[in-house]
């Protein structure tokens, strides 16, 4: 089964934690694909991992500059489905 997969020590030392949330975080951040095992361990494919040479830096999946158009006239494209619509009984 290791063959196609990476043993649990493996994972452990690309992702540098022991926990398995701390692991899939880490797994998710670095965008490499996996699949929770029924105790939640993650299970990666030895072929997503011997494409890669390192794991790239988190910091290059975060924009250095904000995104401004999102502030656009302070309004969203789609309403809130907790909010509800203002009734015409509430505006009197």
């Amino acid at each position: 089964m290791h063959r196609l997969t990476l043993t649990p020590q493996e994972v452990e030392e690309i992702t540098g934690y022991r926990r398995y949330t701390e692991q899939q975080r880490m797994l998710r951040c670095h965008g490499i694909p996996f699949e929770p095992a029924s105790n939640n361990r993650p299970i990666v494919l030895r072929k997503h991992v011997q494409t890669a040479d390192a794991l790239p830096q988190i910091d290059e999946f975060v924009t250095t500059e904000p995104d401004f158009g999102a502030l656009e006239n302070g309004t969203t494209a789609q309403r809130s489905k907790r909010q509800p619509t203002a009734s015409p009984r509430a505006a009197k």
